[in-house]
Protein backbone atom coordinates (compact mmCIF):
# COMPACT_ATOMS: atom_id res chain seq x y z
CA UNK A 1 0.00 0.00 0.00
CA UNK A 2 2.58 2.34 0.74
CA UNK A 3 3.43 4.83 2.90
CA UNK A 4 0.30 6.86 4.11
CA UNK A 5 -0.34 9.86 6.98
CA UNK A 6 -3.39 10.19 8.84
CA UNK A 7 -4.70 13.73 9.20
CA UNK A 8 -6.82 14.51 12.20
CA UNK A 9 -7.81 17.87 11.76
CA UNK A 10 -10.15 18.60 15.01
CA UNK A 11 -9.51 22.40 14.20
CA UNK A 12 -11.63 22.45 11.10
CA UNK A 13 -13.17 19.17 12.57
CA UNK A 14 -13.30 17.73 8.44
CA UNK A 15 -13.32 14.18 7.67
CA UNK A 16 -10.36 12.93 7.90
CA UNK A 17 -8.49 11.76 4.81
CA UNK A 18 -5.38 9.31 4.63
CA UNK A 19 -2.93 10.34 1.93
CA UNK A 20 -2.10 6.80 -0.28
CA UNK A 21 -0.10 7.24 -3.46
CA UNK A 22 -1.04 10.74 -3.85
CA UNK A 23 -4.46 9.89 -3.28
CA UNK A 24 -6.98 11.10 -0.78
CA UNK A 25 -9.18 8.01 0.90
CA UNK A 26 -11.38 9.12 3.33
CA UNK A 27 -10.98 8.30 6.49
CA UNK A 28 -14.05 5.77 6.87
CA UNK A 29 -12.70 3.58 4.07
CA UNK A 30 -8.85 3.06 5.97
CA UNK A 31 -8.97 -0.25 7.64
CA UNK A 32 -7.49 0.43 11.59
CA UNK A 33 -6.53 -2.91 12.93
CA UNK A 34 -4.63 -1.46 15.92
CA UNK A 35 -7.68 1.04 16.98
CA UNK A 36 -9.90 -0.56 19.57
CA UNK A 37 -13.69 0.09 20.02
CA UNK A 38 -14.73 1.73 23.41
CA UNK A 39 -18.53 1.21 25.02
CA UNK A 40 -19.94 2.27 27.57
CA UNK A 41 -23.76 2.03 29.40
CA UNK A 42 -25.67 3.53 31.69
CA UNK A 43 -28.99 4.09 33.36
CA UNK A 44 -30.58 0.79 31.83
CA UNK A 45 -30.62 -1.40 35.43
CA UNK A 46 -33.83 -3.20 34.57
CA UNK A 47 -32.56 -6.14 32.40
CA UNK A 48 -29.47 -7.70 32.06
CA UNK A 49 -26.94 -5.26 33.62
CA UNK A 50 -29.17 -4.67 37.34
CA UNK A 51 -25.60 -3.12 38.50
CA UNK A 52 -25.53 0.24 36.11
CA UNK A 53 -25.35 3.37 37.67
CA UNK A 54 -29.39 4.77 37.46
CA UNK A 55 -30.80 8.77 37.19
CA UNK A 56 -32.03 8.87 40.74
CA UNK A 57 -33.46 12.05 42.21
CA UNK A 58 -30.76 14.32 43.40
CA UNK A 59 -27.66 12.02 42.39
CA UNK A 60 -25.48 12.21 39.96
CA UNK A 61 -24.87 9.43 37.35
CA UNK A 62 -21.76 8.24 35.62
CA UNK A 63 -22.20 8.06 32.05
CA UNK A 64 -18.01 6.92 30.87
CA UNK A 65 -14.83 6.86 33.15
CA UNK A 66 -12.36 6.55 30.33
CA UNK A 67 -8.40 5.95 29.86
CA UNK A 68 -6.62 7.49 27.40
CA UNK A 69 -5.25 8.51 24.90
CA UNK A 70 -8.71 8.24 22.83
CA UNK A 71 -11.43 10.20 21.54
CA UNK A 72 -15.06 10.05 22.40
CA UNK A 73 -17.12 9.93 19.10
CA UNK A 74 -20.71 9.78 20.16
CA UNK A 75 -23.02 10.35 23.07
CA UNK A 76 -26.64 8.92 22.80
CA UNK A 77 -29.03 9.85 26.02
CA UNK A 78 -32.80 9.38 26.66
CA UNK A 79 -35.10 12.33 26.71
CA UNK A 80 -36.88 12.33 30.11
CA UNK A 81 -40.48 13.28 31.37
CA UNK A 82 -41.76 15.42 32.61
CA UNK A 83 -40.19 17.37 29.92
CA UNK A 84 -40.52 20.42 31.54
CA UNK A 85 -39.11 19.06 34.37
CA UNK A 86 -36.25 17.45 33.05
CA UNK A 87 -35.30 19.10 30.18
CA UNK A 88 -33.36 21.21 32.51
CA UNK A 89 -33.27 19.92 35.29
CA UNK A 90 -30.74 17.13 34.22
CA UNK A 91 -27.07 18.56 33.55
CA UNK A 92 -24.45 17.05 31.00
CA UNK A 93 -21.06 17.59 33.15
CA UNK A 94 -17.73 16.14 31.20
CA UNK A 95 -14.23 16.47 32.54
CA UNK A 96 -10.89 15.70 30.85
CA UNK A 97 -7.23 14.63 32.12
CA UNK A 98 -8.26 15.44 35.76
CA UNK A 99 -8.93 18.79 35.30
CA UNK A 100 -10.48 20.20 38.59
CA UNK A 101 -13.12 21.94 36.27
CA UNK A 102 -15.50 20.18 34.03
CA UNK A 103 -15.02 21.01 29.89
CA UNK A 104 -18.38 21.00 29.78
CA UNK A 105 -21.52 22.07 31.96
CA UNK A 106 -25.06 22.54 30.45
CA UNK A 107 -28.57 21.46 31.21
CA UNK A 108 -28.97 18.33 29.03
CA UNK A 109 -31.97 19.72 26.60
CA UNK A 110 -29.87 22.72 25.81
CA UNK A 111 -26.58 20.99 25.01
CA UNK A 112 -28.34 18.83 22.25
CA UNK A 113 -30.05 21.86 21.04
CA UNK A 114 -33.56 21.03 22.12
CA UNK A 115 -34.50 25.11 22.86
CA UNK A 116 -36.88 26.93 24.96
CA UNK A 117 -36.98 24.37 28.12
CA UNK A 118 -37.25 20.86 25.14
CA UNK A 119 -39.76 22.63 22.79
CA UNK A 120 -37.21 22.52 19.81
CA UNK A 121 -38.56 19.89 16.70
CA UNK A 122 -36.72 16.42 16.01
CA UNK A 123 -34.18 17.41 13.66
CA UNK A 124 -30.67 16.12 12.69
CA UNK A 125 -27.55 18.04 11.83
CA UNK A 126 -24.13 17.28 11.65
CA UNK A 127 -22.66 17.44 15.70
CA UNK A 128 -26.48 17.54 17.42
CA UNK A 129 -29.75 15.53 17.04
CA UNK A 130 -33.27 15.70 18.70
CA UNK A 131 -34.24 12.04 17.35
CA UNK A 132 -37.55 11.00 18.54
CA UNK A 133 -37.30 10.83 22.22
CA UNK A 134 -33.67 10.79 22.21
CA UNK A 135 -30.38 12.93 22.27
CA UNK A 136 -27.22 12.52 20.12
CA UNK A 137 -24.17 14.33 19.68
CA UNK A 138 -21.72 13.45 17.20
CA UNK A 139 -19.04 16.16 18.63
CA UNK A 140 -15.04 14.40 17.98
CA UNK A 141 -13.72 14.82 21.91
CA UNK A 142 -10.11 13.70 22.30
CA UNK A 143 -8.73 12.98 25.85
CA UNK A 144 -4.90 12.40 26.81
CA UNK A 145 -5.48 10.61 30.00
CA UNK A 146 -9.10 10.32 30.71
CA UNK A 147 -11.89 11.35 30.39
CA UNK A 148 -15.19 11.26 32.98
CA UNK A 149 -18.41 12.11 31.52
CA UNK A 150 -22.04 12.42 34.58
CA UNK A 151 -25.56 12.82 34.38
CA UNK A 152 -26.75 15.01 37.20
CA UNK A 153 -30.56 15.21 38.20
CA UNK A 154 -31.22 17.86 40.19
CA UNK A 155 -35.13 17.12 40.31
CA UNK A 156 -36.77 15.00 42.88
CA UNK A 157 -37.97 12.59 40.71
CA UNK A 158 -36.25 9.48 39.64
CA UNK A 159 -35.99 9.33 35.81
CA UNK A 160 -36.08 6.60 33.13
CA UNK A 161 -32.41 6.69 31.72
CA UNK A 162 -30.68 4.82 28.85
CA UNK A 163 -27.40 6.48 27.95
CA UNK A 164 -24.22 4.79 25.79
CA UNK A 165 -21.03 6.60 24.72
CA UNK A 166 -18.97 4.99 22.07
CA UNK A 167 -15.49 6.05 21.76
CA UNK A 168 -11.64 4.63 20.28
CA UNK A 169 -8.65 4.72 21.97
CA UNK A 170 -5.93 6.48 19.63
CA UNK A 171 -2.38 5.06 19.28
CA UNK A 172 -0.64 7.91 20.49
CA UNK A 173 -1.40 11.99 22.02
CA UNK A 174 -0.88 15.00 19.76
CA UNK A 175 -0.46 18.50 20.96
CA UNK A 176 -2.24 19.80 18.04
CA UNK A 177 -5.59 18.11 19.52
CA UNK A 178 -8.01 20.44 21.42
CA UNK A 179 -9.90 20.01 24.40
CA UNK A 180 -13.95 19.91 23.46
CA UNK A 181 -15.64 22.88 26.22
CA UNK A 182 -19.36 23.56 25.78
CA UNK A 183 -21.34 25.81 28.21
CA UNK A 184 -24.55 27.08 29.33
CA UNK A 185 -25.44 30.48 30.16
CA UNK A 186 -29.08 31.93 30.67
CA UNK A 187 -29.41 36.39 30.74
CA UNK A 188 -32.27 38.37 31.08
CA UNK A 189 -31.77 42.04 29.92
CA UNK A 190 -34.03 45.01 28.81
CA UNK A 191 -33.30 45.88 25.26
CA UNK A 192 -32.81 49.54 24.46
CA UNK A 193 -31.06 51.35 21.81
CA UNK A 194 -28.15 51.01 23.58
CA UNK A 195 -28.03 47.93 24.50
CA UNK A 196 -24.71 45.73 23.88
CA UNK A 197 -24.94 42.69 25.52
CA UNK A 198 -21.59 39.97 26.35
CA UNK A 199 -23.36 36.45 25.93
CA UNK A 200 -19.61 34.77 25.45
CA UNK A 201 -15.85 35.30 26.84
CA UNK A 202 -13.16 32.87 27.22
CA UNK A 203 -9.18 33.09 27.41
CA UNK A 204 -6.55 30.67 26.11
CA UNK A 205 -6.04 29.69 22.15
CA UNK A 206 -8.36 27.79 20.55
CA UNK A 207 -11.33 27.67 17.95
CA UNK A 208 -15.28 28.11 18.30
CA UNK A 209 -17.25 25.82 16.97
CA UNK A 210 -20.52 26.73 17.11
CA UNK A 211 -23.52 28.32 19.56
CA UNK A 212 -27.21 27.34 20.12
CA UNK A 213 -29.68 30.35 21.35
CA UNK A 214 -32.89 30.13 23.04
CA UNK A 215 -34.69 33.43 23.03
CA UNK A 216 -38.25 34.40 24.85
CA UNK A 217 -39.91 37.85 24.65
CA UNK A 218 -43.29 38.74 25.77
CA UNK A 219 -43.05 42.78 24.76
CA UNK A 220 -45.63 42.93 22.10
CA UNK A 221 -43.18 45.30 19.74
CA UNK A 222 -41.18 42.26 19.56
CA UNK A 223 -43.17 40.16 17.41
CA UNK A 224 -42.19 38.15 15.00
CA UNK A 225 -38.55 38.71 16.76
CA UNK A 226 -38.72 42.53 15.57
CA UNK A 227 -35.81 44.12 16.32
CA UNK A 228 -34.25 41.13 18.95
CA UNK A 229 -32.96 39.69 15.45
CA UNK A 230 -31.35 42.66 14.49
CA UNK A 231 -28.16 43.71 16.64
CA UNK A 232 -24.28 43.43 15.26
CA UNK A 233 -22.79 40.25 16.39
CA UNK A 234 -19.29 41.71 16.69
CA UNK A 235 -16.44 39.18 17.69
CA UNK A 236 -13.27 40.58 19.42
CA UNK A 237 -10.35 38.16 18.99
CA UNK A 238 -7.26 38.53 21.31
CA UNK A 239 -8.15 42.03 21.78
CA UNK A 240 -8.72 43.59 18.31
CA UNK A 241 -12.12 44.94 18.29
CA UNK A 242 -14.64 43.31 15.55
CA UNK A 243 -12.57 41.38 14.46
CA UNK A 244 -15.79 39.59 12.74
CA UNK A 245 -18.48 42.16 12.86
CA UNK A 246 -22.15 40.14 11.37
CA UNK A 247 -24.25 42.94 10.90
CA UNK A 248 -27.57 41.07 12.08
CA UNK A 249 -28.67 38.26 14.67
CA UNK A 250 -30.61 36.24 11.94
CA UNK A 251 -27.68 36.37 9.16
CA UNK A 252 -25.08 35.29 12.04
CA UNK A 253 -26.77 31.85 12.16
CA UNK A 254 -26.74 32.26 7.81
CA UNK A 255 -30.57 33.51 7.75
CA UNK A 256 -32.11 36.07 5.84
CA UNK A 257 -35.19 38.91 7.02
CA UNK A 258 -35.76 37.36 9.95
CA UNK A 259 -36.46 33.63 11.47
CA UNK A 260 -39.23 32.73 9.04
CA UNK A 261 -39.95 29.04 10.00
CA UNK A 262 -38.40 26.04 11.03
CA UNK A 263 -35.42 24.66 9.09
CA UNK A 264 -32.83 22.25 9.97
CA UNK A 265 -29.58 22.09 7.90
CA UNK A 266 -25.95 20.50 8.35
CA UNK A 267 -24.82 23.59 9.76
CA UNK A 268 -27.64 25.79 10.99
CA UNK A 269 -31.12 25.64 11.71
CA UNK A 270 -34.55 26.98 13.23
CA UNK A 271 -35.82 24.62 15.42
CA UNK A 272 -38.93 26.29 17.22
CA UNK A 273 -40.42 29.65 16.44
CA UNK A 274 -43.60 31.23 18.32
CA UNK A 275 -43.34 34.94 16.58
CA UNK A 276 -46.68 35.88 18.99
CA UNK A 277 -46.11 36.63 22.83
CA UNK A 278 -44.84 35.00 24.53
CA UNK A 279 -42.65 34.56 21.26
CA UNK A 280 -39.95 31.97 21.34
CA UNK A 281 -36.93 30.81 19.16
CA UNK A 282 -34.70 28.30 19.22
CA UNK A 283 -31.57 28.74 16.56
CA UNK A 284 -28.20 26.77 15.77
CA UNK A 285 -24.98 27.59 14.10
CA UNK A 286 -21.48 25.50 13.66
CA UNK A 287 -18.59 26.97 12.04
CA UNK A 288 -16.62 23.74 11.45
CA UNK A 289 -16.06 24.79 7.45
CA UNK A 290 -14.36 27.46 9.07
CA UNK A 291 -13.48 27.66 13.06
CA UNK A 292 -13.48 31.13 14.36
CA UNK A 293 -10.02 31.06 16.08
CA UNK A 294 -8.01 32.96 18.93
CA UNK A 295 -4.77 32.82 20.68
CA UNK A 296 -5.50 34.59 23.81
CA UNK A 297 -9.10 35.08 24.03
CA UNK A 298 -12.19 35.92 22.43
CA UNK A 299 -15.64 37.65 23.07
CA UNK A 300 -18.97 37.62 21.66
CA UNK A 301 -21.16 40.08 22.23
CA UNK A 302 -24.33 41.84 20.40
CA UNK A 303 -24.99 45.67 20.02
CA UNK A 304 -28.03 47.21 19.11
CA UNK A 305 -26.66 50.81 19.07
CA UNK A 306 -25.88 50.94 15.58
CA UNK A 307 -29.33 49.79 14.14
CA UNK A 308 -30.53 53.41 13.03
CA UNK A 309 -33.67 52.21 11.75
CA UNK A 310 -34.64 50.70 14.77
CA UNK A 311 -33.15 53.27 17.49
CA UNK A 312 -35.27 55.93 15.65
CA UNK A 313 -38.14 54.34 16.13
CA UNK A 314 -39.74 56.37 19.00
CA UNK A 315 -41.98 53.34 20.23
CA UNK A 316 -39.41 51.29 20.72
CA UNK A 317 -37.81 54.06 23.46
CA UNK A 318 -41.40 54.55 24.89
CA UNK A 319 -41.89 51.30 25.45
CA UNK A 320 -38.84 50.60 27.24
CA UNK A 321 -39.49 53.65 29.45
CA UNK A 322 -42.68 51.47 30.20
CA UNK A 323 -41.03 49.04 32.06
CA UNK A 324 -41.07 46.16 28.74
CA UNK A 325 -38.45 45.17 26.42
CA UNK A 326 -37.05 42.76 28.99
CA UNK A 327 -35.85 39.61 26.31
CA UNK A 328 -34.64 36.20 27.88
CA UNK A 329 -31.36 34.66 26.35
CA UNK A 330 -30.20 31.06 26.99
CA UNK A 331 -26.92 30.25 25.01
CA UNK A 332 -24.56 27.49 24.64
CA UNK A 333 -20.86 27.96 23.03
CA UNK A 334 -18.83 25.03 21.96
CA UNK A 335 -15.57 25.52 21.36
CA UNK A 336 -11.97 23.90 21.89
CA UNK A 337 -9.20 25.16 24.16
CA UNK A 338 -5.41 23.11 24.38
CA UNK A 339 -6.42 23.05 27.91
CA UNK A 340 -8.55 20.57 28.90
CA UNK A 341 -10.06 23.35 31.89
CA UNK A 342 -9.54 26.11 33.23
CA UNK A 343 -13.29 27.99 31.93
CA UNK A 344 -15.39 29.10 34.76
CA UNK A 345 -19.05 28.13 33.80
CA UNK A 346 -21.98 30.43 35.32
CA UNK A 347 -23.68 28.87 38.37
CA UNK A 348 -27.04 27.36 37.35
CA UNK A 349 -29.93 28.86 39.22
CA UNK A 350 -32.58 26.22 41.21
CA UNK A 351 -33.86 23.79 39.06
CA UNK A 352 -37.44 24.99 39.84
CA UNK A 353 -36.53 28.48 38.08
CA UNK A 354 -34.47 26.83 34.85
CA UNK A 355 -37.37 26.09 32.54
CA UNK A 356 -39.40 29.70 33.37
CA UNK A 357 -39.39 32.15 31.26
CA UNK A 358 -37.26 35.21 32.39
CA UNK A 359 -38.73 38.11 31.78
CA UNK A 360 -39.23 42.06 33.94
CA UNK A 361 -38.21 41.59 37.13
CA UNK A 362 -40.38 41.29 39.84
CA UNK A 363 -40.83 44.21 42.14
CA UNK A 364 -38.76 43.48 45.40
CA UNK A 365 -39.74 45.13 48.94
CA UNK A 366 -37.37 47.72 48.45
CA UNK A 367 -39.15 49.04 45.30
CA UNK A 368 -42.35 48.36 46.59
CA UNK A 369 -41.19 50.48 49.42
CA UNK A 370 -40.44 53.28 47.16
CA UNK A 371 -43.85 53.33 45.23
CA UNK A 372 -45.88 53.44 48.85
CA UNK A 373 -43.58 56.75 49.79
CA UNK A 374 -44.70 58.51 46.31
CA UNK A 375 -47.91 57.74 46.94
CA UNK A 376 -50.67 59.58 48.47
CA UNK A 377 -53.27 58.39 51.65
CA UNK A 378 -56.48 57.06 50.23
CA UNK A 379 -58.82 59.00 52.41
CA UNK A 380 -61.59 56.38 52.11
CA UNK A 381 -60.81 53.14 53.70
CA UNK A 382 -63.12 51.12 51.38
CA UNK A 383 -62.54 50.47 47.66
CA UNK A 384 -65.67 48.28 45.84
CA UNK A 385 -64.94 49.68 42.72
CA UNK A 386 -68.48 51.24 41.85
CA UNK A 387 -67.34 53.24 39.42
CA UNK A 388 -64.92 53.41 36.60
CA UNK A 389 -62.76 56.21 38.89
CA UNK A 390 -61.90 53.84 41.28
CA UNK A 391 -60.00 52.04 39.66
CA UNK A 392 -57.50 55.18 40.09
CA UNK A 393 -57.26 54.53 43.45
CA UNK A 394 -55.45 51.60 43.32
CA UNK A 395 -51.81 51.85 41.84
CA UNK A 396 -51.25 48.96 39.46
CA UNK A 397 -47.97 47.37 38.22
CA UNK A 398 -46.83 44.79 36.05
CA UNK A 399 -50.40 43.78 34.62
CA UNK A 400 -50.14 42.31 31.42
CA UNK A 401 -49.32 45.34 28.82
CA UNK A 402 -52.12 46.58 26.38
CA UNK A 403 -55.23 44.68 27.86
CA UNK A 404 -54.99 45.20 31.39
CA UNK A 405 -56.00 46.58 34.10
CA UNK A 406 -59.62 47.46 33.24
CA UNK A 407 -63.25 48.14 34.41
CA UNK A 408 -66.15 46.02 34.45
CA UNK A 409 -69.79 47.27 35.17
CA UNK A 410 -71.51 43.94 34.83
CA UNK A 411 -70.10 40.53 34.49
CA UNK A 412 -70.98 39.01 30.74
CA UNK A 413 -72.37 35.57 30.85
CA UNK A 414 -69.46 34.62 27.87
CA UNK A 415 -65.83 33.45 27.35
CA UNK A 416 -63.26 34.96 25.58
CA UNK A 417 -59.78 36.86 25.94
CA UNK A 418 -59.98 38.97 27.76
CA UNK A 419 -62.94 37.49 29.93
CA UNK A 420 -64.85 37.77 32.17
CA UNK A 421 -65.47 36.89 36.17
CA UNK A 422 -68.59 34.58 37.60
CA UNK A 423 -72.11 36.24 37.99
CA UNK A 424 -73.25 38.65 40.84
CA UNK A 425 -71.22 41.57 41.10
CA UNK A 426 -70.98 44.76 40.08
CA UNK A 427 -68.25 47.14 39.64
CA UNK A 428 -64.50 44.86 39.13
CA UNK A 429 -61.12 45.53 38.06
CA UNK A 430 -59.46 42.99 36.14
CA UNK A 431 -55.87 42.64 36.05
CA UNK A 432 -53.72 39.98 34.75
CA UNK A 433 -49.56 39.06 35.80
CA UNK A 434 -47.29 40.07 32.84
CA UNK A 435 -46.13 36.22 32.90
CA UNK A 436 -44.88 34.03 34.91
CA UNK A 437 -42.25 35.71 36.18
CA UNK A 438 -43.62 39.14 36.87
CA UNK A 439 -46.89 39.00 39.43
CA UNK A 440 -48.68 41.91 38.95
CA UNK A 441 -49.01 44.24 42.11
CA UNK A 442 -52.15 45.84 43.46
CA UNK A 443 -51.32 49.05 45.71
CA UNK A 444 -53.19 51.25 48.16
CA UNK A 445 -51.93 53.58 51.49
CA UNK A 446 -54.11 54.12 54.15
CA UNK A 447 -54.56 55.11 57.33
CA UNK A 448 -55.61 52.66 59.90
CA UNK A 449 -57.97 54.03 62.67
CA UNK A 450 -56.82 53.45 66.55
CA UNK A 451 -58.79 52.06 68.64
CA UNK A 452 -61.12 49.63 66.68
CA UNK A 453 -59.85 45.76 65.19
CA UNK A 454 -59.66 46.34 61.03
CA UNK A 455 -58.87 43.74 58.13
CA UNK A 456 -57.54 43.87 54.48
CA UNK A 457 -60.57 42.28 52.62
CA UNK A 458 -60.50 41.21 49.08
CA UNK A 459 -63.71 39.99 47.23
CA UNK A 460 -62.01 38.05 44.05
CA UNK A 461 -62.91 35.48 41.11
CA UNK A 462 -61.48 33.85 38.26
CA UNK A 463 -63.22 33.47 35.17
CA UNK A 464 -64.95 30.05 34.92
CA UNK A 465 -65.41 30.66 31.22
CA UNK A 466 -62.53 30.10 29.39
CA UNK A 467 -61.20 26.21 29.63
CA UNK A 468 -63.90 25.91 32.65
CA UNK A 469 -62.00 23.92 35.58
CA UNK A 470 -58.77 24.33 34.44
CA UNK A 471 -58.19 28.53 35.80
CA UNK A 472 -56.43 29.07 38.87
CA UNK A 473 -53.95 32.10 40.64
CA UNK A 474 -52.21 32.51 43.16
CA UNK A 475 -53.15 35.53 45.40
CA UNK A 476 -50.56 37.14 48.38
CA UNK A 477 -51.33 40.29 50.66
CA UNK A 478 -48.72 42.10 52.26
CA UNK A 479 -48.37 45.16 54.85
CA UNK A 480 -45.31 48.33 54.39
CA UNK A 481 -45.29 49.42 58.00
CA UNK A 482 -42.81 51.78 56.74
CA UNK A 483 -39.45 49.83 56.97
CA UNK A 484 -40.30 46.31 56.01
CA UNK A 485 -42.73 44.83 53.85
CA UNK A 486 -44.59 41.84 55.32
CA UNK A 487 -45.96 39.14 53.36
CA UNK A 488 -48.85 36.74 54.51
CA UNK A 489 -49.37 33.39 53.17
CA UNK A 490 -50.31 32.69 49.64
CA UNK A 491 -53.80 31.65 48.57
CA UNK A 492 -54.76 29.50 45.47
CA UNK A 493 -58.33 31.13 43.97
CA UNK A 494 -59.83 29.05 41.40
CA UNK A 495 -62.27 30.25 39.22
CA UNK A 496 -64.98 27.20 39.48
CA UNK A 497 -67.15 25.48 37.50
CA UNK A 498 -70.19 25.73 36.10
CA UNK A 499 -69.90 30.18 36.12
CA UNK A 500 -72.16 30.81 39.79
CA UNK A 501 -71.89 33.70 42.52
CA UNK A 502 -70.98 31.44 45.04
CA UNK A 503 -67.49 31.17 43.39
CA UNK A 504 -66.38 34.69 44.57
CA UNK A 505 -63.91 34.55 47.41
CA UNK A 506 -63.99 36.80 50.16
CA UNK A 507 -60.29 36.58 51.95
CA UNK A 508 -59.80 38.70 54.74
CA UNK A 509 -56.70 39.25 56.09
CA UNK A 510 -56.28 40.91 60.13
CA UNK A 511 -54.76 44.82 60.41
CA UNK A 512 -55.18 44.96 64.01
CA UNK A 513 -51.49 44.98 64.49
CA UNK A 514 -51.12 47.87 62.75
CA UNK A 515 -53.78 50.06 64.41
CA UNK A 516 -53.55 53.76 64.45
CA UNK A 517 -50.58 53.54 61.54
CA UNK A 518 -50.38 54.67 57.92
CA UNK A 519 -49.37 51.68 56.02
CA UNK A 520 -49.21 50.70 52.71
CA UNK A 521 -51.45 47.21 51.41
CA UNK A 522 -50.08 45.33 48.63
CA UNK A 523 -51.78 42.52 46.54
CA UNK A 524 -49.69 40.09 44.77
CA UNK A 525 -51.21 38.38 41.88
CA UNK A 526 -49.18 35.72 40.30
CA UNK A 527 -49.07 32.40 37.90
CA UNK A 528 -49.61 29.11 40.17
CA UNK A 529 -51.39 26.63 41.34
CA UNK A 530 -52.10 22.98 40.88
CA UNK A 531 -53.90 23.16 37.85
CA UNK A 532 -51.09 24.47 36.46
CA UNK A 533 -51.10 27.88 33.81
CA UNK A 534 -54.31 28.30 32.15
CA UNK A 535 -55.86 31.85 31.84
CA UNK A 536 -54.38 33.30 35.21
CA UNK A 537 -56.29 36.47 34.57
CA UNK A 538 -57.93 37.64 38.21
CA UNK A 539 -60.87 40.10 39.10
CA UNK A 540 -61.53 41.80 42.03
CA UNK A 541 -64.97 43.41 43.25
CA UNK A 542 -63.45 44.35 46.36
CA UNK A 543 -59.77 46.25 47.75
CA UNK A 544 -60.98 47.86 50.99
CA UNK A 545 -59.99 48.19 54.90
CA UNK A 546 -63.31 47.22 56.75
CA UNK A 547 -63.35 48.01 60.97
CA UNK A 548 -65.21 46.24 64.03
CA UNK A 549 -68.06 48.60 62.74
CA UNK A 550 -68.04 47.95 59.56
CA UNK A 551 -69.93 44.37 57.36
Amino acid sequence: MGSYRWLLVLGALALPVAVLSGAEVPEVAVVRPDRETGFENAGWKYDRYSALPSLDARKAMTLADLKGPGIIRHIHVTRHQPKELAARGVVLEIWFDDAREPAVQCPLADFFGDGCNGRAADFSSRFIECAPWSYNAYFPMPFESRARMVLRNDTDRDLMNYSYVEWERLPAWSKEYGYFHATYQRKRFQLTKTSDEMLFEVEGSGHLLGRQFSIETDEPMFRGFNVVMEGNNEVDIDGQARRLDYLGTEDSFTFSWGFQRTFAGLRAGITHVKPEPPCRLSIYRFHDHQPIRFKKSLRWHINWSQERFFTANPDWAAAAARGGCWVDYATVHYWYQTEPGGYRHAALPPVSERGRFMGRPALKAAEIGAMFEKLPVDPQLENTFTHRGDVARVSIHNAFPDTHPFWIDQPKPEGGHPGNPNPGKQGIVAVHAEDAASPCFLLRKVALPAGVPSKLRLVVSGDPYEAPGKSDFVVQCGVWDGKDLHWLAEQVVEAGTPPDAKNWRTIDTDLTPYAGKTVGLVVRVAYGGPKGICNEEAFFDEFSVVTGTAR
